[in-house]
């Protein structure tokens, strides 16, 4: 198996928020560029809205109530 090091990011908004369609793509393409920019060939880029938050995560994100 190829060795490899992952960068994870979690990008949090309102739960109610909608979002447009292919709406991952802007966030993806500027984290791809940035890495490349940085002479770093970039493997893959896995990202899709749905993700979860750690307990530890979820603690530190502050949500004001609607």
């Amino acid at each position: 198996m190829r060795a490899f090091k992952v960068w994870d990011c979690k990008i949090v908004v309102p739960a109610g928020t909608q979002l447009p369609e292919g709406f991952d793509w802007p966030p993806r393409r500027a984290a791809v560029e940035a890495v490349r920019a940085a002479g770093i060939p970039v493997l893959a880029c896995l990202s899709g809205w749905g993700g979860q938050l750690t307990p530890d995560e979820a603690a530190v994100v502050r949500v004001e109530d609607d």
